[in-house]
């Protein structure tokens, strides 16, 4: 009876502690949620001289009434203009590269060379199903230059990859610019191993490395470093023009006689291991290039050859030097140590 009665006392108790759970972890309504409150920020100017450098921005949590992780997005405005997203982050503060901001409010066209008030909040989320709540505003003069880069010259990815996270290593990928396109970078990589990070920078340095502009497609963040879902070829494309880094099944193609017409995305190369092939049917002039949905440019705006056998791209120059071929030549591109041949 003892033991009956020992049993049916840890059953109720045990019962009892997991009503309590469900109401001690119960999501709060919207109306009820403790919103982050945003700290005062001194005032910003971005220059040539510190564009590269971080700026913090730190808040109180909010509460949703629930252990939970909670994703923040600063979001900046100035007069009549909406708010625009910076970037998001999980945790208390966010380090944002002082040019990220100056792109997001020079895209709302912000003046230059004159402090402007720009208004700061954060939005904190749980999940999509219990919506969002947003800290008041905080008002930071803001001045950006005229001498600011607002769409950088240049992009590197490093990785365990590219590079081994070494910033002097061999294998860093210094990304193209798409032809004509102020603001859009382009790279070809294999990516042999998807527990691999990878992410970004302007410079050859720790300083302003990012690994999301704000909106990710086709690849997942985790720990400050990108990945991608599986291995294979993947064609990167930053753009800066709308806040976006898109990793994308690679398509990469021959174009010209020959390879037997001048017909957009008819002569695909296939992949061959680490490497991509490709056989000549007549004699001619070799083109090729890269096609990027995310980019939505002309072939030739995303073009290379091969010159010495080494990968030679396009990037913002004209007309590359002709290289002829004869017909039942194996092209071979090996993206990631930037060489190729003709065999």
């Amino acid at each position: 009876m003892k033991k009956l009665s020992l049993l049916l006392f840890l059953f109720v108790f045990a019962f009892t502690a997991c009503e309590k759970d469900e109401d001690m972890y119960k999501v709060l309504p919207v109306d009820q949620v403790k919103v982050p409150v945003l700290n005062a920020h001194d005032a910003i100017v971005i220059d040539a001289g510190n564009y590269n450098d971080n700026t913090v921005f730190a808040w109180s949590p909010a509460d949703f009434g629930v252990p939970s992780a909670t994703e923040y997005s600063l979001y900046a405005a100035f007069g009549e203009k909406e708010p625009a997203l910076v970037t998001s982050t999980f945790g208390d503060s966010l380090s944002v590269s002082l040019l990220a901001i100056g792109k997001v409010l020079y895209q709302s066209e912000i003046a230059l060379d004159v402090p402007v008030d720009v208004k700061f909040h954060v939005v904190a989320s749980i999940a999509t199903t219990y919506g969002t709540v947003q800290s008041a505003p905080v008002t930071v003069s803001v001045k950006v230059g005229s001498d600011v880069p607002l769409y950088p010259e240049h992009v590197y990815m490093i990785g365990a990859e590219f590079g081994n996270w070494g910033w002097g290593n061999a294998g860093i990928v210094e990304m193209t610019p798409v032809n004509d396109h102020s603001g859009k970078f382009w790279a070809v990589r294999h990516f042999a191993d998807p527990a691999n990070g990878f992410k970004w920078c302007n410079v050859k340095d720790w300083k302003g490395d990012f690994f999301s502009l704000g909106t990710d497609v086709g690849f997942t963040t985790r720990d400050g470093n990108a990945f991608v879902p599986t291995a294979g070829f993947y064609t990167v494309v930053v753009d800066y023009t709308v806040n976006t880094i898109t990793l994308e099944p690679a398509q990469v193609y021959g174009m010209g006689d020959c390879f037997g017409g001048w017909n957009e995305g008819q002569y695909p190369f296939v992949a061959d291991g680490k490497v991509m092939k490709l056989t000549t049917t007549h004699e001619g002039e070799l083109r090729l290039y890269a096609k990027a949905t995310a980019a939505n440019v002309d072939w030739w705006r995303m073009e290379f050859i091969i010159l010495d056998n080494k990968i030679a791209y396009r990037g913002n120059g004209n007309d590359q030097t002709r290289v002829p071929v004869a017909a039942g030549k194996v092209i071979t591109l090996d993206f990631n140590n930037e060489t190729g041949t003709i065999q």
